[in-house]
């Protein structure tokens, strides 16, 4: 039960964060110009930075070894993940533009923003790491699986190597280099990366509640697939994933920590893929704030159960 206060406590903190945005951005504190940049900001720096500190945080390459079975889970979330919201769209007969689009939005979750800092509130020691694992899967997927997703029919998919070369990819190769090298960051270097970080989640969720004022996001409140897709990636996947998961897997600590992994809203990036290809780009935005908000529910209920 301590560990379910823990998440609440993140969550009405992440509350919080999203209010001070969207009335930063009703009162003409910040405008879409500056949420644009400060998105820019957030994912080529301080994301990285935070991924790669809280990594090398007191983590060592007998802990990193320890760790790879969640390496292994996250495969299974995210194949899962694909095959039922793949058999959602058909089920729900949406437009093949459409359906990809919300088989992507519920597959992607904001590992990130939202996902990093609650499991290293669940898991202090292994979280970090969790997160890196998990984010081997999310990103390879993202720029393969997601790319062909978010291209509009009748175009291809241009995939290239050097998708992979980007900020957030490069944070986490280098911590794992450094890990299986068994080399330390300095510790005067080590809290300073991590105080930089630790400004990821604050701006990104306050950049979501600015987006929530600029973006006609409404519409998609009232589509039907929206809730379905809630019920179903953010409440009984993960906690399916979790019954199944504990059967199999003897780490609790590893098991509750990916099962929050499981039921995260969706990752930020999608939708700007879809805005950025124009196919369905507002019907993702949409979702992505949705989703953010209804988190603040369904990872409390979620929480709670599995605790």
């Amino acid at each position: 039960m301590e560990a379910f206060w823990v998440i609440f406590e993140q969550l009405v903190a992440f509350f919080l964060m999203l209010l001070i945005g969207y009335v930063a951005a009703r009162t003409k504190i910040t405008t879409r110009e500056f949420l644009d940049r400060l998105a820019t900001l957030i994912m080529k720096l301080l994301l990285p930075i935070m991924i790669f500190a809280n990594m090398m945080n007191g983590t060592s390459r007998a802990q990193l070894a320890e760790d790879v079975p969640a390496l292994f889970l996250a495969m299974g979330i995210y194949g899962a993940l694909i095959v039922i919201f793949a058999l959602l769209g058909k089920v729900l007969r949406l437009p093949k533009d459409r359906a990809q689009i919300f088989q992507g939005v519920f597959v992607f979750g904001n590992v990130g923003f939202i996902g990093l800092p609650l499991m290293i509130s669940v898991s202090p020691a292994h979280g970090a790491i969790y997160s890196a694992l998990v984010s081997i899967v999310d990103q390879s997927l993202f720029w393969t699986y997601g790319l062909y997703l978010t291209t509009p029919s009748g175009q291809q998919a241009s995939f290239s190597w050097r998708n992979f070369i980007n900020p957030a990819v490069c944070g986490i190769a280098l911590a794992l280099a450094l890990l299986l090298a068994d080399v330390q960051v300095p510790p005067v270097l080590e809290n300073g990366l991590l105080r930089i970080g630790s400004a990821t989640t604050p701006l990104s969720l306050i950049y979501m509640g600015g987006l929530i004022c600029y973006c006609n996001w409404t519409p998609v409140l009232r589509q039907k697939e929206l809730y379905v897709g809630i019920a179903v990636k953010m409440l009984l996947f993960p906690l399916l994933f979790f019954a199944v998961a504990s059967h199999f897997v003897a780490n609790s600590d590893m098991t509750h920590t990916l099962t929050i992994v499981a039921g995260l809203p969706t990752m930020v990036a999608i939708a700007m893929f879809a805005q950025s290809t124009r196919k369905e780009g507002d019907y993702a935005l949409g979702i992505v704030l949705a989703t953010t908000m209804a988190s603040l529910l369904t990872l409390s209920v979620v929480s709670y159960l599995i605790y």
